[in-house]
């Protein structure tokens, strides 16, 4: 791996950086709740993505490359959690905000690994970036620390973000309607990777 880390890295910050469901999720929690409450998320999401990445490096991704029932489960029940994350963030938008609760660390753990986006950059990433002659658990250690650091960067810059959203538009029509419009993408992109 370390004569491709620099393609390897080019590719990381490419698909953690942009949008996506982890992204996404952070930018609407962080404009309807702010920041700090979108912490909880943000370490479970974390944890999750390292978890999720571990197994891919240990084999899980060609497991699921080669069932396509596996495929189409994971892909329904990541439809069915990123709908289930949607409504919340507009219900949490339209509840009166002492009555607003939260996202958790339990919620943020599932997200990657019923996401799409990260099952297959992953599953590329590894497969495109690995060396079959060095010893895996280097490049495994390599693959996910490298994807951690930019996975928990980019969520924080897309939640902070959210929260400077929140701050500028206040807590009136026009944020009810960037929040509509982020929600509207995170379910579209959804079913979007579910039917390709």
């Amino acid at each position: 791996m370390s004569h491709q880390f620099l393609p390897f890295l080019v590719f990381v910050v490419v698909m953690t950086g942009t949008p996506g469901m982890g992204n996404l999720s952070m930018l609407a929690i962080g404009q309807t709740a702010g920041f700090a409450r979108a912490v909880p998320f943000l370490a479970g999401s974390s944890l999750g993505f390292v978890s999720l990445g571990v197994l891919v490096a240990l084999g899980l991704g060609g497991v699921f490359a080669a069932s396509p029932a596996a495929r189409l489960v994971m892909r329904v029940a990541g439809t069915a959690y990123i709908v289930y994350l949607a409504v919340k963030i507009l219900r949490m938008q339209l509840a009166e905000p002492d009555l607003r609760k939260g996202f958790g660390f339990a919620e943020g753990l599932v997200l990657h690994p019923l996401n799409p986006k990260s099952w297959a950059m992953l599953v590329v990433g590894f497969s495109q970036f690995s060396d079959p002659s060095q010893p895996l658990a280097v490049q495994a250690l390599v693959f996910v620390g490298t994807f951690m650091v930019f996975q928990i960067s980019f969520h924080s810059l897309w939640g902070l973000a959210g929260a400077g959203l929140l701050r500028a538009l206040g807590r009136g029509r026009a944020l009810l309607a960037v929040n509509g419009a982020l929600v509207s993408v995170m379910v579209g992109a959804t079913l979007y990777a579910l039917f390709l």
